[in-house]
């Protein structure tokens, strides 16, 4: 067998693809041969073999351990391996975890944890100690100690419980600690066993809550011993970058300070003592390596966030980030940053504040890799620029801290940098890249100071003005970065000093107009027009406004010129330039019906270069609707200019295909007639209809059907006379073609998501052309219940309950009848409305949609019909005993369980559950106790939130909020409130509905919540 399965592994090699795929299928048939895993580890085992054979057999091994090992693993198929051969697996991969080649303990380190993680303690208890004892053993290579502490990390990152981790933490942590400590180790080994130290304090922070004094007792004997380690690390300078142990010294630092962070957050009031002296030897560090990184990613080409075999971070860079934020985490504490004002007051350059000031300026310069994808990638450029790049760097991380130097210290940062720049731009010795950064540095803490209304000294804005025209003025492609930074700083000096450089604006505009027009660089020119959102911002609108069109010109030429790139590649730059059209249009929007500036072509010109990006559809949304809004005088006219691109965007193309803007067209077209004049301009309905109908009819695109379907409402709402008139091509009516559409989003076939907008639409059908509808009224409606019946997303069933709603505040006792007498399934149409109705109300979205649902609540209270009091829905939740931590797997074997109450009681909670989201303070439950406790820490001396979400306590409808829907979301609408409190108060004083009966079956909460609003 073992002699085949060398065949297969070869087999499995071969870069012909037919051969491997079958080696590769051989080897899966034979997974419930136990022969199989004794073959590979024999194999992987065999040191006279082929490393490359050897590695081969462990992958294939590790594929065969993901799928047999455990039916607990995500990857399981089976067949389960046996026991036995388990047993015989074990202790030869925990051999191969010491093995002199590092392919060999890599792959069989992975390997080892997967089983871990199924076997560990209960199936493998020889484990860990076997693990410690080789790490432990003077006798073992450093190989094999570096096997054993990948496993051993691996271990303690996901294989304790809380007990199994108490009872070996002490032994883990002095283990790693004996390692770590070792001067005469590997850098590499060291960094491990830092590694392991920080992965106890993650466990640690876990379990705090729950064993606070054990916890505390345990950490401080064991950060007694560490932080002189620590400290003795950080201390140390780096050898040379041609020094062999360079790479593994950088690793460890950086685990250090990682787990220095991690100790500060998990432990502040243990930490505290350590404060000065560790920040000491990291600003000390991080002065000792400033120059070398300025050397190495700067001046030279030196490549960056790259990681060990370990996968852990070895470059300069990493480190430099580590120690940026670090210090400034640092100085969250008051008393270090009272200490640091002190020894800098009469300091002179010297002052620690000065010199902090200044090496945040020459880590903040661009990193030469960065400006080199720059050059080549205009969206990687602005991404970072508007800082929504996920690529963190020193710059980015100086950036930060000037922010926070500015915030604690601003005359004294404002000072320093004013006679850094100076001293930059005025010696003659300031290289480009630092006078960027300088402005670089200025641009972050303006923009900053504009947003809570700080502003500089007006003598230093002036000046700060002479800089930035001398950047603007620099000329060849070698200076473009420093020119792109002078448009920016001076438009954010706009905003931000404008009293200061107020005179200066409109020559700042025409300079910036010439630069996005004839600059031959791509990135001043997208820079320039970046920067004109700001000037339309702020900027007096005397002078800012005459240049609309040629800002309009300046997008447009820039279009014009701009690569022919992949969509998905040109967004962020096609985002500005639409950002960009919103501020110009916004300065005066008659200037869209000038059919000289073409503005509306101009923003289907951008659709055009990304047809299906979301980003750049939500923007042209918003300026449609914002145009629609500010000309609903000029609807005509307005119409005239979009309506051509709608219909040729909806229609067939001359190929056969769907034109590629057709989604964004319909939602155009659902904004223009949502904000739109009743009745519609003549022509309008024959324009769009057709298209419209022949979209819903055939399409499968869930968009396009919901902006579709959403366009075909508003038009049905806004003119139902000119909607009914129009027929087919067939003859057939405008009613006739909606119900055949609606009929066909109600299909279970159908995806949910592509219905979305359908119940909206059979609503407005139904209120506005009811009296045509005849005999398919109930048979429209009876099609939305059917469909509630298996409907399963939140949405969707708003959308056909609210069918029904609208209904009901019309004629509740006729929808209640209707429903009553309407079989689906084993149930009636009544059941199974409300069912859905009552189960989903609490989560609706819309403030209209709300309200339109609580007042057909109301109605259907009010009727007192017994057939639904007979009905039973779903009341409150039954929360188990227990306070055990509730895992998914858990909750799966476990599912919520309710009370059943009959439906008016179900309404009535209900309704309180509205009346609590609908009036009083709306910040009431954000005031108070448990974030305000949050923000001081143990030691009293930490001004930034531990808990690191700031939502330590909020409940999850406070969560619901922060997305703008849910209840909170429903806090400012007092129509709602009103209405509800007369509601109350009406069938409380009459008895409606047995009221007395239905309170009493109330919570307490709900009792309370009804009694302080009849005392109110």
């Amino acid at each position: 067998m073992e002699q085949e399965i060398l065949r297969l592994l070869g087999e499995t090699l071969s870069s012909q693809e037919l051969p491997r795929r079958n080696a590769e299928a051989q080897i899966t048939n034979l997974y419930g041969n136990d022969a199989l895993p004794l073959s590979l580890i024999q194999i992987a085992t065999t040191a006279h073999l082929n490393i490359t054979v050897r590695q081969s057999a462990l992958l294939v091994l590790k594929r065969y351990v993901q799928h047999c090992w455990s039916d607990g693993f995500e990857e399981f198929t089976g067949p389960l391996a046996s026991d036995g051969i388990k047993e015989r697996l074990r202790d030869p991969l925990l051999g191969l975890v010491t093995d002199e080649q590092r392919k060999i303990r890599s792959a069989a380190s992975s390997i080892v944890s997967k089983i871990a993680g199924a076997d560990f303690p209960e199936r493998w208890p020889t484990l860990l100690q076997g693990l410690l004892n080789v790490i432990n053993a003077k006798t073992s290579a450093e190989h094999q100690v570096h096997g054993a502490l990948r496993v051993l990390a691996d271990l303690v990152d996901d294989g304790f419980s809380d007990e199994q981790f108490f009872a070996a933490a002490v032994q883990i942590v002095a283990v790693a600690y004996g390692v770590a400590n070792g001067e005469d180790r590997d850098y590499t080994i060291r960094a491990l066993s830092v590694l392991i130290f920080y992965s106890c304090m993650e466990t640690l922070e876990m379990v705090k809550d729950d064993h606070s004094a054990e916890v505390n007792e345990f950490a401080k004997n064991r950060l007694n011993e560490w932080f002189p380690f620590f400290i003795r690390v950080m201390s140390k300078p780096l050898p040379d970058s041609v020094d062999p142990t360079y790479e593994g010294c950088v690793t460890l630092n950086i685990q250090v300070i990682r787990t220095v962070m991690q100790v500060r957050k998990v432990f502040p009031s243990l930490f505290a003592p350590y404060l000065r002296e560790v920040f000491r030897v990291t600003w000390s560090g991080l002065n000792m390596v400033k120059d070398r990184y300025v050397h190495d990613f700067v001046t030279n080409d030196s490549q960056g966030k790259l990681i060990n075999n370990d996968g852990l971070p070895r470059t300069l860079d990493l480190l430099v980030l580590e120690q940026l934020d670090f210090i400034q985490t640092c100085l969250k504490s008051k008393p270090l940053r009272d200490e640091l004002l002190q020894a800098s007051r009469g300091a002179g350059v010297d002052a620690p504040l000065t010199q902090m000031v200044m090496a945040t300026m020459a880590l903040g310069q661009v990193a030469k890799e960065d400006e080199g994808l720059w050059e080549v990638d205009l969206n990687i450029f602005l991404c970072e620029e508007s800082a929504i790049s996920a690529n963190y760097t020193p710059r980015t991380a100086s950036g930060d801290l000037i922010l926070k130097l500015g915030e604690w210290f601003q005359t004294e940062t404002e000072e320093a940098l004013w006679a850094h720049t100076e001293q930059i731009f005025d010696s003659g010795a300031g290289s480009r890249q630092m006078k960027e950064a300088a402005l670089f540095a200025w641009d972050q803490l303006l923009t900053e100071f504009a947003e809570i209304g700080l502003k500089i000294n007006s003598s230093t804005a002036a000046n700060l003005l002479n800089y930035v025209a001398a950047a603007i003025s620099t000329e060849g492609e070698e200076n473009q970065l420093l020119r792109a930074r002078g448009y920016f700083l001076a438009g954010t000096l706009t905003k931000s000093n404008f009293e200061t450089v107020g005179l200066q604006v409109a020559e700042l505009i025409a300079q910036t107009l010439r630069g996005a027009a004839n600059d031959p660089s791509s990135i001043v020119k997208i820079s320039c027009v970046k920067v004109f959102q700001k000037y339309c911002e702020t900027a007096p609108p005397e002078i800012v406004k005459p240049c609309q069109p040629e800002i309009i010109s300046a997008i447009r030429s820039f279009l014009a010129t701009k690569e022919k790139d992949d969509a998905e590649d040109s967004q962020d730059v096609l985002g500005e330039l639409l950002e960009t059209m919103r501020g110009a249009v916004g300065l005066d929007y008659s200037a869209v019906l000038n059919p000289n500036l073409q503005i509306i072509d101009l923003v289907f010109a951008i659709a055009q270069n990304g047809p299906r990006s979301p980003h750049l559809g939500s923007l042209i949304h918003e300026i449609i609707a914002d145009v629609t809004e500010e000309l609903f005088s000029s609807f005509v006219q307005l119409c005239s200019q979009i309506l051509p691109f709608i219909s040729t965007s909806l229609a067939i193309q001359p190929d056969g295909k769907e034109h590629p803007l057709m989604n964004l067209a319909a939602d155009i077209l659902a904004v223009l007639v949502h904000n739109g004049s009743e009745p519609l301009p003549n022509g309008f309905v024959v324009a769009t209809v057709p298209h419209l109908a022949r979209i819903l009819l055939h399409s499968e695109d869930t968009e396009v059907l919901q902006a579709g379907c959403e366009a075909f409402k508003e038009i049905v709402k806004h003119d139902i006379k000119q909607f009914l008139e129009w027929h087919d091509g067939n003859g057939k009516s405008a009613l006739e073609v909606s119900l055949i559409i609606i009929d066909r989003l109600l299909r279970p076939e159908v995806a949910e998501g592509s219905a979305l907008e359908v119940g909206g639409l059979a609503a407005e059908i139904v209120e506005k052309a009811g009296d045509h509808l005849g005999p398919y009224l109930p048979e429209l409606l009876g099609a939305v219940a059917r469909r509630l019946a298996t409907a399963k997303t939140p949405s969707f069933i708003q959308s056909l309950i609210l069918v029904f709603a609208r209904l009901v505040l019309k004629q509740a006792k006729d929808v209640v009848e209707f429903l009553a007498g309407l079989s689906i399934g084993d149930s009636n149409g009544l059941q199974v409305v409300i069912n859905a109705w009552l189960a989903n109300s609490s989560i609706f979205s819309g403030y209209e949609e709300i309200r339109q649902n609580v007042f057909a609540l109301c109605q259907l209270y009010r009727l007192e019909d017994p057939r639904l009091s007979q009905i039973m829905v779903q009341g409150d939740l039954i929360v188990p005993e227990s306070n055990r931590i509730m895992t998914r797997s858990k909750a799966k074997q476990t599912p919520d369980q309710y009370t059943s109450v009959p439906v008016p009681v179900k309404i009535i909670k209900l309704l309180i559950l509205e009346l609590g989201s609908g009036g009083g303070d709306p910040g009431a439950s954000f005031s108070g106790g448990a974030l305000d406790d949050e923000e001081v820490s143990d030691d009293g001396e930490w001004e930034d939130d531990p808990s690191g979400s700031g939502m330590t306590g909020m409940t999850r409808e406070e969560l619901l909020a922060l997305g703008g829907s849910g209840r909170q979301s429903r806090q400012t609408d007092d129509i709602t409130y009103t209405y509800l409190t007369g509601f109350f108060h009406e069938v409380s004083t009459q008895n409606i509905g047995g009221f007395q009966n239905v309170f009493s079956a109330l919570t307490p909460e709900e009792q309370k919540q009804l009694s302080q609003l009849g005392s109110s």
